[in-house]
């Protein structure tokens, strides 16, 4: 899987914030100056690590959107921007700061994902082997691959199942317990 980058968030953030679900730098403005002002920051933050920031000053020039834009494209170059927001010492308004923040939220996610279901996978492990349950019979019981639920099993491979598929073996195993016993 490859890793989310900052350039890549903000891609898919103004295009799930605008109206239009679009990527184009003068719609997304006008969007932003007529009916959707959280756009703003995003769209900003968008143009500079995607690359588009003279088109985006370009196309906000008569809008009042345009001094606030190029003060902050003359007092911050791309690396200083996105370095300041790492290390959480930018001297952006809390809004741009917001937009790091939830990239680095959704960044976190994959992580967090992939430790909770280690552990499902030990927990399920042990109340197999306790119970002498087979993760065929699981996956019969529950309808899934057996292919995909052994690997993530046996050889750790979290990408092979969901969260929610992981709750579910989990759900299933919880309960296989307590009704056996």
């Amino acid at each position: 899987m490859r890793e989310l980058t900052f350039a890549g968030f903000t891609k898919k953030y103004v295009e799930e914030l605008s109206v239009e679900h679009t990527t184009a730098i003068y719609k997304l403005l006008r969007e932003a100056v007529t009916q959707n002002a959280r756009l703003k920051e995003p769209l900003y933050l968008y143009a500079v690590s995607n690359g588009r920031l003279k088109t985006l000053l370009t196309a906000s020039k008569k809008t009042a959107f345009y001094d606030e834009y190029l003060r902050l494209s003359k007092e911050f170059t791309c690396p200083e921007l996105l370095n300041g927001l790492e290390a959480g010492t930018s001297e952006l308004a809390q809004e741009y700061q917001k937009v790091w923040r939830s990239f680095c939220s959704v960044k976190g996610k994959v992580k967090r994902d992939e430790r909770v279901k280690n552990m499902m996978a030990e927990k399920i492990k042990r109340l197999q082997e306790e119970k002498e349950v087979t993760t065929y019979r699981i996956c019969k019981d529950l309808g899934l691959n057996n292919a995909n639920v052994n690997h993530w099993l046996k050889n750790g491979c979290n990408g092979k199942v969901s969260m929610s598929t992981a709750r579910r073996v989990l759900q299933y195993m919880d309960s296989y317990f307590a009704v056996q016993s």
